[in-house]
């Protein structure tokens, strides 16, 4: 039965799946997600499908299903005035954390070249004084990827890695700005696997470093290495499409999982959710994308207690 043109068999299935993530959703304060509105409202769910212009960043061996596609990215967590007090360095008008990230670049089937870069920004107010600490990381990736097989795909992202560490903290009569500087090489091995035309299974090791990051002070800068591991599958009829990976950090931190749905409405319109969390709990996310031929909009949001989120990616994909 149809209501409207939408079958309501696509309805009631997103329904209930939003009803179950809610349902389990506990706020807390979690890292940034990364890049690409669409992944962001699936909760970062995106390892084994990364089939966009954001594809390099989430498993480069998803490149090999984009012919071609440009598609720049831009995303906040925290509040909008946060950001206008860090660039002018007003710390009493700081309230809280801040992530900026953003991206864009081109993917050609085996071939990508990308930018992406992310601010962190911390905030810590003490009796007799406040201090700011940011972190800027920007990496240039170059992207190579090819099929072994009609069902296997293998991916490497080769990355430049410029990092920048600034500390301000100001008292009652001064303030002081200490900053460091460290460039390096890292990379990322990625892999994917069509089971079937409805379920695909990835693996990356995201930010393997190469060459160690040497900040101006002797201090090493240590990226967040990690292994990653996701399956995707897509529901006959309605087409929903159900994600989740699992990410394990190397350095030691907590399993980190990432659930996500999207539902496509007529081949136009798609509803997204989903959350991602540890044990302490899961933070939900949401979405929508529209798309007409081969010109996209995504907008997500990102629905932390203390960092709430806005993404927008516009995108092009053949």
């Amino acid at each position: 039965m149809k209501k409207g043109g939408i079958p309501i068999k696509r309805l009631i299935s997103l329904f209930l799946t939003l009803i179950l993530l809610v349902s389990i959703a506990q706020l807390c304060t979690a890292s940034s997600l990364g890049v690409g509105a669409r992944a962001v409202s699936m909760g970062g769910a995106f390892t084994a499908i990364a089939d966009d212009g954001s594809a390099a960043y989430w498993n480069p061996a998803g490149i090999t299903q984009v012919k071609l596609g440009v598609s720049p990215t831009l995303g906040v967590q925290g509040r909008i005035d946060d950001l206008k007090a860090i660039q002018n360095k007003n710390l009493q008008d700081i309230e809280g954390a801040l992530n900026l990230n953003y991206g864009a670049g081109l993917t050609m089937r085996h071939f990508a070249l990308n930018g992406f870069g992310d601010l962190k920004g911390q905030i810590q107010k003490g009796d007799t004084q406040i201090q700011l600490t940011t972190d800027r990381v920007m990496r240039g990736t170059l992207s190579l990827a090819t099929e072994m097989t009609s069902i296997f795909a293998l991916g490497l992202n080769a990355k430049y890695v410029l990092v920048t560490t600034e500390t301000v903290t100001e008292t009652m009569d001064s303030q002081t700005t200490i900053e460091n500087t460290g460039q390096g090489f890292a990379t990322d091995l990625g892999a994917m696997f069509k089971v079937g035309k409805l379920v695909r299974v990835g693996a990356v090791l995201k930010d393997y470093t190469i060459t160690k990051i040497k900040l101006d002070d002797g201090t090493v800068y240590e990226l967040p290495t990690k292994v990653v591991v996701g399956g995707a599958v897509k529901v006959p009829v309605v087409g929903l499409v159900v994600a989740a990976d699992l990410e394990k950090p190397l350095n030691g931190e907590e399993l980190v999982y990432h659930l996500g749905v999207e539902q496509p409405i007529l081949g136009l319109i798609f509803l997204r959710a989903g959350g991602y969390g540890d044990k302490q709990g899961l933070n939900f996310t949401t979405g929508l994308g529209l798309k007409l031929g081969p010109v996209s909009v995504d907008v997500a949001a990102t629905l932390e207690k203390e960092n709430t989120g806005i993404f927008v990616t516009a995108g092009l994909k053949f």
